[in-house]
Protein backbone atom coordinates (compact mmCIF):
# COMPACT_ATOMS: atom_id res chain seq x y z
CA UNK A 1 0.00 0.00 0.00
CA UNK A 2 1.19 3.37 -1.01
CA UNK A 3 2.22 5.83 2.03
CA UNK A 4 -0.18 8.88 2.04
CA UNK A 5 1.26 11.87 0.65
CA UNK A 6 3.07 14.79 2.57
CA UNK A 7 1.45 17.54 3.79
CA UNK A 8 4.88 19.61 4.95
CA UNK A 9 8.36 18.93 4.35
CA UNK A 10 9.73 16.32 6.09
CA UNK A 11 12.04 17.03 9.56
CA UNK A 12 14.88 15.10 10.25
CA UNK A 13 15.04 14.00 14.16
CA UNK A 14 16.88 15.77 16.17
CA UNK A 15 16.98 13.76 19.48
CA UNK A 16 20.59 12.04 20.60
CA UNK A 17 19.09 8.69 20.65
CA UNK A 18 17.63 9.08 16.71
CA UNK A 19 20.85 10.92 15.75
CA UNK A 20 22.84 7.17 17.52
CA UNK A 21 20.62 5.39 15.13
CA UNK A 22 21.46 6.73 11.75
CA UNK A 23 25.71 7.25 13.24
CA UNK A 24 26.30 4.18 14.87
CA UNK A 25 30.26 5.04 15.20
CA UNK A 26 29.79 8.16 17.14
CA UNK A 27 28.31 5.75 20.01
CA UNK A 28 31.30 6.23 23.35
CA UNK A 29 32.22 2.46 23.44
CA UNK A 30 32.49 2.06 19.88
CA UNK A 31 34.52 5.22 19.81
CA UNK A 32 36.92 3.89 22.49
CA UNK A 33 37.14 0.25 20.59
CA UNK A 34 38.16 1.86 17.45
CA UNK A 35 40.96 4.63 19.12
CA UNK A 36 42.43 1.45 20.90
CA UNK A 37 42.30 -0.14 17.41
CA UNK A 38 43.87 2.07 15.60
CA UNK A 39 46.27 2.62 18.55
CA UNK A 40 47.24 -1.27 18.42
CA UNK A 41 47.57 -1.67 14.43
CA UNK A 42 50.64 0.16 14.28
CA UNK A 43 52.04 -1.27 17.53
CA UNK A 44 51.31 -4.69 16.62
CA UNK A 45 53.33 -3.74 12.49
CA UNK A 46 56.11 -1.93 14.67
CA UNK A 47 57.24 -5.43 16.82
CA UNK A 48 56.60 -7.84 13.37
CA UNK A 49 58.88 -5.00 12.08
CA UNK A 50 61.85 -5.75 15.04
CA UNK A 51 61.03 -9.72 14.98
CA UNK A 52 61.95 -9.36 11.60
CA UNK A 53 65.38 -7.90 11.94
CA UNK A 54 66.27 -9.90 14.55
CA UNK A 55 65.58 -13.14 12.71
CA UNK A 56 67.49 -12.07 9.52
CA UNK A 57 70.80 -11.11 11.84
CA UNK A 58 70.52 -14.22 13.83
CA UNK A 59 73.81 -16.50 13.12
CA UNK A 60 73.05 -19.81 11.58
CA UNK A 61 75.58 -22.21 12.03
CA UNK A 62 77.32 -23.94 9.65
CA UNK A 63 75.91 -27.90 8.40
CA UNK A 64 78.24 -30.09 10.33
CA UNK A 65 79.45 -33.38 8.17
CA UNK A 66 80.95 -36.40 8.98
CA UNK A 67 84.56 -36.16 7.49
CA UNK A 68 85.99 -40.03 7.95
CA UNK A 69 89.32 -39.00 6.46
CA UNK A 70 91.33 -37.47 9.59
CA UNK A 71 93.96 -37.10 7.97
CA UNK A 72 93.21 -34.68 5.11
CA UNK A 73 90.68 -33.02 7.33
CA UNK A 74 93.26 -31.86 9.65
CA UNK A 75 95.67 -30.19 6.61
CA UNK A 76 92.73 -28.63 4.47
CA UNK A 77 92.29 -25.25 5.33
CA UNK A 78 88.90 -24.53 6.68
CA UNK A 79 86.77 -22.15 5.36
CA UNK A 80 85.08 -20.91 8.33
CA UNK A 81 86.93 -20.10 12.06
CA UNK A 82 87.20 -22.96 13.95
CA UNK A 83 85.40 -22.74 17.31
CA UNK A 84 87.70 -23.28 20.48
CA UNK A 85 87.57 -26.87 21.84
CA UNK A 86 88.90 -28.40 25.01
CA UNK A 87 91.10 -31.43 24.04
CA UNK A 88 90.64 -34.24 26.26
CA UNK A 89 94.72 -35.82 25.91
CA UNK A 90 95.01 -39.58 25.48
CA UNK A 91 98.54 -39.74 24.26
CA UNK A 92 100.57 -42.51 25.50
CA UNK A 93 102.82 -41.45 28.44
CA UNK A 94 105.50 -42.61 26.04
CA UNK A 95 105.77 -41.53 22.56
CA UNK A 96 105.95 -43.74 20.08
CA UNK A 97 109.72 -44.42 19.14
CA UNK A 98 111.07 -43.95 22.61
CA UNK A 99 111.83 -47.00 24.82
CA UNK A 100 110.15 -47.51 27.48
CA UNK A 101 112.66 -48.84 30.08
CA UNK A 102 114.94 -46.29 31.21
CA UNK A 103 117.15 -48.15 33.07
CA UNK A 104 118.09 -51.09 29.66
CA UNK A 105 118.22 -48.13 27.18
CA UNK A 106 118.82 -44.48 27.85
CA UNK A 107 115.98 -42.32 27.21
CA UNK A 108 116.68 -39.23 24.88
CA UNK A 109 116.74 -36.43 27.10
CA UNK A 110 116.85 -33.50 25.05
CA UNK A 111 115.10 -31.93 21.80
CA UNK A 112 113.88 -35.82 21.95
CA UNK A 113 112.14 -37.20 18.59
CA UNK A 114 108.27 -36.35 20.24
CA UNK A 115 105.52 -37.63 18.16
CA UNK A 116 103.88 -35.55 16.03
CA UNK A 117 101.18 -33.01 17.62
CA UNK A 118 99.17 -30.29 16.17
CA UNK A 119 99.91 -26.39 17.26
CA UNK A 120 97.67 -24.31 18.69
CA UNK A 121 95.68 -22.49 15.82
CA UNK A 122 97.60 -19.56 15.03
CA UNK A 123 95.35 -15.95 15.82
CA UNK A 124 93.46 -17.61 18.88
CA UNK A 125 92.87 -14.97 21.13
CA UNK A 126 96.28 -14.05 23.92
CA UNK A 127 95.03 -14.48 27.23
CA UNK A 128 97.44 -12.27 29.17
CA UNK A 129 97.53 -11.17 33.00
CA UNK A 130 96.93 -7.21 33.63
CA UNK A 131 100.45 -6.50 34.80
CA UNK A 132 100.49 -2.91 35.86
CA UNK A 133 103.65 -1.09 34.73
CA UNK A 134 106.59 -0.55 36.13
CA UNK A 135 106.78 3.73 37.62
CA UNK A 136 109.60 5.29 35.70
CA UNK A 137 113.24 4.09 37.29
CA UNK A 138 111.89 1.01 38.10
CA UNK A 139 113.66 -2.68 37.50
CA UNK A 140 112.96 -6.18 38.37
CA UNK A 141 114.08 -7.42 41.24
CA UNK A 142 116.83 -9.31 39.88
CA UNK A 143 118.23 -5.72 38.80
CA UNK A 144 117.01 -3.91 41.83
CA UNK A 145 119.10 -5.56 44.47
CA UNK A 146 122.37 -5.06 42.52
CA UNK A 147 121.78 -1.32 41.51
CA UNK A 148 120.88 -0.32 44.87
CA UNK A 149 123.99 -0.21 46.10
CA UNK A 150 127.07 1.88 46.00
CA UNK A 151 129.73 0.32 43.03
CA UNK A 152 131.65 -0.20 46.25
CA UNK A 153 129.11 -2.97 47.43
CA UNK A 154 128.39 -4.01 44.08
CA UNK A 155 130.10 -7.00 44.43
CA UNK A 156 130.90 -8.99 48.07
CA UNK A 157 134.22 -9.73 49.08
CA UNK A 158 135.79 -13.15 49.20
CA UNK A 159 134.94 -13.55 52.52
CA UNK A 160 131.46 -12.75 52.02
CA UNK A 161 130.94 -15.06 49.21
CA UNK A 162 132.21 -18.15 51.09
CA UNK A 163 130.37 -17.34 54.32
CA UNK A 164 128.02 -20.87 54.22
CA UNK A 165 123.92 -20.67 55.45
CA UNK A 166 122.17 -23.15 55.94
CA UNK A 167 118.78 -21.48 54.28
CA UNK A 168 118.76 -20.54 50.47
CA UNK A 169 119.48 -17.10 50.43
CA UNK A 170 121.18 -16.38 46.80
CA UNK A 171 120.93 -17.44 42.90
CA UNK A 172 120.22 -14.44 41.99
CA UNK A 173 122.20 -12.90 38.53
CA UNK A 174 124.18 -10.07 40.64
CA UNK A 175 127.50 -12.23 39.60
CA UNK A 176 127.44 -11.89 35.89
CA UNK A 177 126.27 -8.07 35.54
CA UNK A 178 129.42 -6.41 35.57
CA UNK A 179 133.38 -7.79 34.60
CA UNK A 180 134.59 -6.97 37.45
CA UNK A 181 132.20 -9.53 39.37
CA UNK A 182 132.49 -11.95 37.06
CA UNK A 183 136.34 -11.89 37.17
CA UNK A 184 136.07 -11.60 41.58
CA UNK A 185 133.50 -14.93 41.43
CA UNK A 186 135.13 -17.25 38.88
CA UNK A 187 138.71 -16.52 41.21
CA UNK A 188 136.82 -17.18 44.41
CA UNK A 189 134.58 -20.00 42.74
CA UNK A 190 136.70 -22.12 40.95
CA UNK A 191 137.62 -20.65 37.82
CA UNK A 192 140.84 -19.92 35.62
CA UNK A 193 142.09 -17.27 33.21
CA UNK A 194 142.07 -20.73 30.75
CA UNK A 195 137.83 -21.41 31.26
CA UNK A 196 137.12 -17.52 31.23
CA UNK A 197 139.25 -17.78 27.73
CA UNK A 198 137.08 -20.81 26.80
CA UNK A 199 134.14 -18.78 27.33
CA UNK A 200 135.09 -15.96 25.07
CA UNK A 201 135.95 -19.16 22.48
CA UNK A 202 132.70 -20.45 22.93
CA UNK A 203 130.73 -17.01 22.45
CA UNK A 204 132.95 -16.19 19.52
CA UNK A 205 132.12 -19.22 17.71
CA UNK A 206 128.57 -19.10 18.39
CA UNK A 207 128.35 -15.60 16.73
CA UNK A 208 129.74 -16.98 13.85
CA UNK A 209 127.26 -19.25 13.42
CA UNK A 210 123.52 -17.07 13.48
CA UNK A 211 121.65 -17.24 11.02
CA UNK A 212 121.15 -14.08 8.80
CA UNK A 213 117.68 -13.69 10.08
CA UNK A 214 119.01 -13.46 13.98
CA UNK A 215 118.25 -17.10 15.17
CA UNK A 216 120.36 -20.06 15.48
CA UNK A 217 119.49 -24.03 13.57
CA UNK A 218 121.36 -26.74 15.36
CA UNK A 219 121.45 -27.57 11.73
CA UNK A 220 124.52 -25.98 10.90
CA UNK A 221 124.13 -26.27 7.13
CA UNK A 222 121.57 -23.32 7.08
CA UNK A 223 123.68 -21.15 9.09
CA UNK A 224 127.03 -19.28 7.79
CA UNK A 225 129.33 -22.22 8.50
CA UNK A 226 127.30 -23.60 5.59
CA UNK A 227 128.35 -27.41 6.21
CA UNK A 228 131.92 -26.80 7.12
CA UNK A 229 131.55 -28.12 10.91
CA UNK A 230 131.28 -31.70 11.62
CA UNK A 231 128.52 -33.08 13.95
CA UNK A 232 125.83 -31.12 12.85
CA UNK A 233 122.63 -31.42 14.60
CA UNK A 234 119.29 -32.45 13.11
CA UNK A 235 116.64 -31.36 15.30
CA UNK A 236 114.60 -28.11 13.49
CA UNK A 237 113.42 -26.44 16.75
CA UNK A 238 114.71 -22.83 16.30
CA UNK A 239 113.63 -21.88 19.09
CA UNK A 240 115.47 -24.37 21.27
CA UNK A 241 118.98 -23.21 19.34
CA UNK A 242 118.53 -19.82 19.56
CA UNK A 243 117.49 -20.24 23.39
CA UNK A 244 120.43 -22.30 24.07
CA UNK A 245 122.73 -19.65 22.27
CA UNK A 246 121.08 -16.76 23.77
CA UNK A 247 121.58 -18.12 27.49
CA UNK A 248 125.56 -18.74 27.13
CA UNK A 249 125.83 -15.19 26.11
CA UNK A 250 123.34 -13.62 28.87
CA UNK A 251 125.28 -16.77 31.29
CA UNK A 252 127.94 -14.21 30.85
CA UNK A 253 126.43 -10.60 31.38
CA UNK A 254 126.42 -9.85 27.86
CA UNK A 255 122.89 -8.42 27.06
CA UNK A 256 121.33 -6.53 23.85
CA UNK A 257 121.68 -3.40 26.10
CA UNK A 258 126.03 -3.88 27.17
CA UNK A 259 128.44 -5.89 26.38
CA UNK A 260 130.20 -7.20 23.44
CA UNK A 261 127.53 -9.23 21.90
CA UNK A 262 124.56 -6.61 22.10
CA UNK A 263 123.92 -7.07 18.35
CA UNK A 264 124.27 -10.80 18.55
CA UNK A 265 121.88 -10.82 21.23
CA UNK A 266 119.42 -8.55 20.03
CA UNK A 267 118.73 -10.17 16.95
CA UNK A 268 118.27 -13.00 18.62
CA UNK A 269 115.94 -11.61 21.15
CA UNK A 270 114.02 -10.18 18.14
CA UNK A 271 114.00 -13.76 16.51
CA UNK A 272 112.42 -15.46 19.84
CA UNK A 273 109.85 -12.95 20.23
CA UNK A 274 108.62 -13.41 16.32
CA UNK A 275 108.31 -17.05 16.74
CA UNK A 276 105.97 -16.68 19.29
CA UNK A 277 102.51 -18.18 18.36
CA UNK A 278 99.95 -16.45 20.13
CA UNK A 279 97.38 -19.06 21.89
CA UNK A 280 94.74 -18.83 24.53
CA UNK A 281 96.76 -20.23 26.64
CA UNK A 282 100.34 -17.62 26.59
CA UNK A 283 102.98 -17.62 24.40
CA UNK A 284 103.50 -20.73 22.58
CA UNK A 285 107.38 -21.62 21.68
CA UNK A 286 107.89 -25.23 21.38
CA UNK A 287 107.74 -25.57 17.43
CA UNK A 288 107.85 -29.42 18.68
CA UNK A 289 108.21 -29.85 22.27
CA UNK A 290 108.05 -28.18 25.79
CA UNK A 291 111.78 -28.15 26.28
CA UNK A 292 111.96 -25.41 23.95
CA UNK A 293 109.56 -24.11 25.29
CA UNK A 294 111.37 -24.33 28.85
CA UNK A 295 114.70 -23.29 26.92
CA UNK A 296 112.81 -19.94 25.23
CA UNK A 297 111.52 -18.84 27.91
CA UNK A 298 113.85 -19.06 30.34
CA UNK A 299 116.13 -16.84 28.05
CA UNK A 300 113.78 -14.33 27.73
CA UNK A 301 112.90 -13.84 31.45
CA UNK A 302 116.83 -13.57 32.37
CA UNK A 303 117.23 -11.43 29.56
CA UNK A 304 114.49 -9.09 31.11
CA UNK A 305 115.78 -9.51 34.39
CA UNK A 306 119.16 -8.47 33.40
CA UNK A 307 118.30 -5.13 31.29
CA UNK A 308 114.20 -4.23 32.38
CA UNK A 309 113.57 -3.72 28.66
CA UNK A 310 109.80 -3.44 28.84
CA UNK A 311 109.32 -4.36 25.71
CA UNK A 312 110.25 -7.89 26.94
CA UNK A 313 108.39 -8.00 30.13
CA UNK A 314 104.89 -8.53 28.02
CA UNK A 315 106.28 -11.45 25.82
CA UNK A 316 108.20 -12.97 28.60
CA UNK A 317 105.22 -13.20 30.87
CA UNK A 318 103.36 -14.98 28.23
CA UNK A 319 105.88 -17.50 27.79
CA UNK A 320 105.45 -18.25 31.58
CA UNK A 321 101.89 -17.87 31.51
CA UNK A 322 102.02 -21.12 28.67
CA UNK A 323 104.19 -22.96 30.82
CA UNK A 324 101.64 -22.35 33.54
CA UNK A 325 98.29 -23.35 31.77
CA UNK A 326 99.59 -26.62 30.19
CA UNK A 327 101.30 -28.27 33.53
CA UNK A 328 99.53 -31.42 33.69
CA UNK A 329 97.47 -31.80 36.81
CA UNK A 330 99.86 -34.39 38.62
CA UNK A 331 102.49 -31.70 38.63
CA UNK A 332 104.50 -32.44 35.81
CA UNK A 333 105.52 -31.02 31.87
CA UNK A 334 106.97 -33.77 29.38
CA UNK A 335 107.14 -33.55 25.49
CA UNK A 336 103.93 -32.25 25.06
CA UNK A 337 100.79 -30.71 26.66
CA UNK A 338 98.96 -33.67 28.47
CA UNK A 339 101.49 -35.87 29.23
CA UNK A 340 101.85 -36.67 32.89
CA UNK A 341 105.56 -35.81 33.07
CA UNK A 342 109.13 -36.19 33.30
CA UNK A 343 111.91 -35.06 35.81
CA UNK A 344 113.91 -33.39 33.30
CA UNK A 345 111.21 -31.39 31.12
CA UNK A 346 110.03 -30.50 34.00
CA UNK A 347 113.65 -28.83 35.42
CA UNK A 348 113.53 -26.65 32.27
CA UNK A 349 109.89 -25.66 33.15
CA UNK A 350 110.71 -24.64 36.70
CA UNK A 351 114.27 -22.79 35.73
CA UNK A 352 112.22 -20.93 33.68
CA UNK A 353 109.99 -20.02 36.29
CA UNK A 354 112.42 -19.59 38.91
CA UNK A 355 114.24 -16.69 36.33
CA UNK A 356 110.43 -15.61 35.71
CA UNK A 357 110.10 -14.64 39.98
CA UNK A 358 113.59 -13.35 39.46
CA UNK A 359 112.27 -10.70 36.96
CA UNK A 360 109.44 -9.82 39.04
CA UNK A 361 107.10 -11.53 36.59
CA UNK A 362 103.60 -12.99 38.12
CA UNK A 363 103.16 -17.03 38.79
CA UNK A 364 100.29 -18.44 40.60
CA UNK A 365 101.21 -19.77 44.24
CA UNK A 366 100.43 -23.17 43.40
CA UNK A 367 102.44 -24.11 40.23
CA UNK A 368 105.80 -24.59 41.65
CA UNK A 369 104.56 -26.64 44.89
CA UNK A 370 102.31 -28.95 42.87
CA UNK A 371 105.66 -29.39 40.65
CA UNK A 372 107.28 -30.69 43.60
CA UNK A 373 104.27 -32.85 44.48
CA UNK A 374 105.28 -34.32 41.05
CA UNK A 375 108.90 -34.71 42.64
CA UNK A 376 107.49 -36.04 45.57
CA UNK A 377 106.33 -39.23 43.06
CA UNK A 378 109.26 -39.79 41.21
CA UNK A 379 111.79 -39.52 44.00
CA UNK A 380 113.74 -42.47 46.09
CA UNK A 381 115.30 -42.40 49.07
CA UNK A 382 112.99 -40.44 50.33
CA UNK A 383 114.45 -37.34 48.15
CA UNK A 384 118.03 -37.89 47.60
CA UNK A 385 117.51 -39.50 43.81
CA UNK A 386 115.13 -39.41 41.33
CA UNK A 387 113.88 -41.00 38.50
CA UNK A 388 112.86 -40.15 34.96
CA UNK A 389 109.11 -40.95 35.48
CA UNK A 390 109.24 -43.28 38.17
CA UNK A 391 110.74 -43.84 41.51
CA UNK A 392 114.44 -44.51 40.81
CA UNK A 393 117.90 -43.20 41.32
CA UNK A 394 119.13 -42.30 37.65
CA UNK A 395 121.87 -39.98 37.30
CA UNK A 396 120.30 -36.56 34.94
CA UNK A 397 117.28 -36.55 36.80
CA UNK A 398 118.57 -37.38 40.39
CA UNK A 399 120.87 -34.54 39.05
CA UNK A 400 117.55 -32.16 37.85
CA UNK A 401 115.76 -33.07 40.77
CA UNK A 402 117.82 -32.13 43.43
CA UNK A 403 118.87 -28.88 42.04
CA UNK A 404 114.92 -27.92 41.83
CA UNK A 405 114.85 -29.22 45.69
CA UNK A 406 117.35 -26.61 46.25
CA UNK A 407 115.86 -23.73 44.21
CA UNK A 408 112.43 -24.97 46.39
CA UNK A 409 114.01 -24.11 49.87
CA UNK A 410 115.66 -27.12 51.54
CA UNK A 411 118.32 -26.53 54.20
CA UNK A 412 121.87 -26.98 53.46
CA UNK A 413 121.41 -29.36 56.03
CA UNK A 414 118.63 -31.62 55.15
CA UNK A 415 120.39 -35.33 55.57
CA UNK A 416 118.17 -36.12 52.16
CA UNK A 417 120.35 -33.55 50.17
CA UNK A 418 123.30 -34.48 51.80
CA UNK A 419 123.10 -37.61 50.97
CA UNK A 420 121.93 -36.78 47.18
CA UNK A 421 124.56 -34.35 46.49
CA UNK A 422 127.37 -37.06 47.66
CA UNK A 423 125.57 -39.68 45.08
CA UNK A 424 126.06 -36.84 42.45
CA UNK A 425 129.86 -35.99 43.67
CA UNK A 426 130.85 -39.92 43.77
CA UNK A 427 129.70 -40.55 39.75
CA UNK A 428 131.92 -37.52 38.98
CA UNK A 429 131.22 -35.40 36.19
CA UNK A 430 130.79 -36.87 32.92
CA UNK A 431 132.38 -35.56 29.55
CA UNK A 432 129.98 -37.75 27.21
CA UNK A 433 126.87 -36.76 29.10
CA UNK A 434 127.22 -32.89 28.91
CA UNK A 435 123.57 -32.80 29.92
CA UNK A 436 123.69 -34.47 33.34
CA UNK A 437 126.80 -31.96 33.75
CA UNK A 438 125.19 -29.11 33.21
CA UNK A 439 122.80 -29.78 36.12
CA UNK A 440 125.30 -31.72 38.34
CA UNK A 441 127.70 -29.08 38.55
CA UNK A 442 125.14 -26.79 39.40
CA UNK A 443 124.00 -28.89 42.17
CA UNK A 444 127.75 -29.40 43.34
CA UNK A 445 128.92 -25.68 43.16
CA UNK A 446 125.51 -24.43 45.32
CA UNK A 447 126.12 -27.04 47.83
CA UNK A 448 129.85 -25.52 48.13
CA UNK A 449 132.24 -27.58 50.31
CA UNK A 450 134.77 -30.55 49.32
CA UNK A 451 132.57 -32.21 47.19
CA UNK A 452 132.70 -29.17 44.75
CA UNK A 453 136.31 -28.35 45.00
CA UNK A 454 136.70 -32.11 43.95
CA UNK A 455 134.28 -31.97 41.25
CA UNK A 456 135.50 -28.85 39.81
CA UNK A 457 139.12 -29.81 39.39
CA UNK A 458 137.84 -33.06 37.96
CA UNK A 459 135.67 -31.21 35.48
CA UNK A 460 137.65 -27.67 34.61
CA UNK A 461 140.40 -28.21 32.96
CA UNK A 462 139.30 -31.37 30.66
CA UNK A 463 136.49 -29.59 29.70
CA UNK A 464 138.56 -26.81 28.36
CA UNK A 465 141.03 -29.17 26.81
CA UNK A 466 137.68 -30.81 24.63
CA UNK A 467 137.52 -27.47 23.18
CA UNK A 468 138.60 -27.11 20.00
CA UNK A 469 141.70 -25.04 19.31
CA UNK A 470 142.36 -25.15 15.38
CA UNK A 471 140.65 -23.83 12.28
CA UNK A 472 136.86 -23.48 11.42
CA UNK A 473 135.88 -25.30 14.60
CA UNK A 474 137.68 -23.33 16.88
CA UNK A 475 136.00 -22.27 19.64
CA UNK A 476 133.36 -25.48 19.98
CA UNK A 477 132.98 -28.73 21.76
CA UNK A 478 130.89 -31.70 20.56
CA UNK A 479 130.51 -34.82 22.43
CA UNK A 480 129.22 -38.53 21.69
CA UNK A 481 125.99 -37.44 23.90
CA UNK A 482 123.60 -39.67 23.41
CA UNK A 483 121.37 -36.91 25.27
CA UNK A 484 121.82 -34.14 22.77
CA UNK A 485 122.95 -36.28 19.80
CA UNK A 486 119.75 -34.58 17.69
CA UNK A 487 121.23 -30.93 19.09
CA UNK A 488 124.67 -31.56 17.46
CA UNK A 489 127.89 -29.03 17.83
CA UNK A 490 125.76 -26.04 18.46
CA UNK A 491 123.91 -27.61 21.56
CA UNK A 492 127.16 -29.15 23.14
CA UNK A 493 129.04 -26.10 22.97
CA UNK A 494 126.31 -23.59 24.78
CA UNK A 495 126.03 -26.44 27.63
CA UNK A 496 129.92 -26.39 27.37
CA UNK A 497 129.69 -22.79 27.56
CA UNK A 498 127.17 -22.60 30.69
CA UNK A 499 128.94 -25.41 32.39
CA UNK A 500 132.33 -22.65 32.55
CA UNK A 501 130.35 -19.59 33.41
CA UNK A 502 128.89 -21.60 36.72
CA UNK A 503 131.24 -19.23 38.60
CA UNK A 504 129.07 -16.32 38.55
CA UNK A 505 126.01 -17.59 36.35
CA UNK A 506 124.14 -17.63 39.80
CA UNK A 507 125.12 -16.33 42.99
CA UNK A 508 126.10 -19.32 45.33
CA UNK A 509 122.53 -20.23 46.67
CA UNK A 510 123.79 -21.22 50.38
CA UNK A 511 127.34 -19.10 49.96
CA UNK A 512 126.36 -15.64 49.91
CA UNK A 513 124.10 -13.98 52.61
CA UNK A 514 121.75 -10.53 51.73
CA UNK A 515 119.96 -11.82 48.44
CA UNK A 516 116.02 -12.03 49.11
CA UNK A 517 114.44 -15.52 49.21
CA UNK A 518 112.32 -15.72 46.41
CA UNK A 519 110.67 -19.28 46.82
Amino acid sequence: MNSPPSDGPMVRPTSRDATSRRQPWLDPATRRTALATLITIPANLLLLIVLASLWHHMPVAPAKTFEPNFESSFHEPYETPVEEMTLAFTTPETPIGLPLEPDVQAFPTLLPDAAEIFAVTPGDPVVTLEIPALPPGDKPAAVASQSSHSPQSTVPSAAQMLTATDLKVGGGYEGRLTAAARDRLAGARGGSPASERAVQLGLAWLAAHQRSDGGWSFDLKGTPCAGQCSHAGTHQSTTAATALALLAYLGAGQTHRSGEYQTVVDRGLEYLCSRIVPSSRGADLQEGTMYAQGLATLALCEAYALTSDRELQKPAQQAIDFIVNVQHPLGGWRYFPGQPGDTTVLGWQLMALQSGKLAGLQIPEYTVPRAHEFLDRVQGEQGATYGYQTSGDQATPSAVGLLCRMYHGWPRSDERLKLGIERLAARGPDLHDLYFTYYATQALHHFDGPQWEAWNKRLRDRLVALQVKEGHEAGSWYTPDYHTVSGGRLCDTALAVMILEVYYRHMPLYGYRGIEDFW
